[in-house]
């Protein structure tokens, strides 16, 4: 009788807990297990040429290194392997700017433990996973020809910016933002500059309460 193939999962989240939680779920399946994890993006990188994974699960949040960026370099990297976001960040916010960076489906922390099985088992078959609610939110944007609403301008910075904002936002200055993200402080004020350009603002006086009322109004956390 041939043995039955197991999927090889890799997690990718900067808390241990959760990282110990997610190995008890998948490994609890009769064909899946977790072959590999990783606290930060540049770890992650490193370990993936060695496990060769079916299927990544990557956090939005993470130190050192944003995790669109780390999707990113993934995809350049393993351009045929899924990823699967799993956030506690609110998808109607964080999903579309997942896809585009290269993931496969997105799933959010406070769903049921089966719900993140389904999207693995979604993603291994090749399909894409997003909640119902946000699946019928971007058919929606499609056929009336839409992209992201003109009354939520801050949709329309990158993804480097948006990391930029929600961090001042949550009170982070540009020397802590560039160490956060390994940049230079000169790149984190040209990022700034670009943002209050965006946003039509015209100083830090403005982006700063600016920032940290949206982050909070959406509960954005890290």
């Amino acid at each position: 009788m041939a043995t039955q193939k197991k999927y090889e999962i890799f997690i990718v989240d900067d808390h241990a807990v959760v990282r110990q939680g997610l190995k008890t779920l998948i490994n609890q399946e009769a064909d899946m297990f977790v072959c590999g994890e990783a606290e930060d993006g540049p770890s992650a990188l490193r370990k993936l040429s060695d496990t060769q994974p079916d299927l990544t699960i990557v956090d939005i949040s993470l130190t050192s290194m944003s995790g669109l960026d780390v999707i990113k370099a993934m995809k350049i990297k393993y351009p045929s392997m899924p990823i699967l976001v799993f956030s506690m960040h609110d998808e109607t916010i964080f999903a579309k700017r997942a896809l585009r960076a290269g993931a496969s489906g997105y799933t959010m922390k406070s769903e049921p433990a089966g719900v993140l099985i389904e999207a693995v088992r979604k993603l291994l078959k090749g399909k894409v996973y997003l909640s119902e609610e946000m699946a019928e939110q971007l058919f929606h944007q499609i056929i009336k020809g839409k992209g992201e609403s003109n009354e939520d301008i801050v949709k329309s910075l990158s993804d480097r910016e948006f990391d930029v904002f929600r961090l001042i936002g949550k009170g982070f200055g540009s020397r802590q933002i560039a160490q956060r993200f390994n940049l230079s402080v000169k790149t984190i004020d040209a990022v700034r500059e670009s943002i209050k350009h965006k946003l039509g603002l015209k100083s830090a006086s403005e982006l700063v309460p600016y920032a940290i009322e949206y982050i909070h109004t959406r509960n954005i956390g890290l």
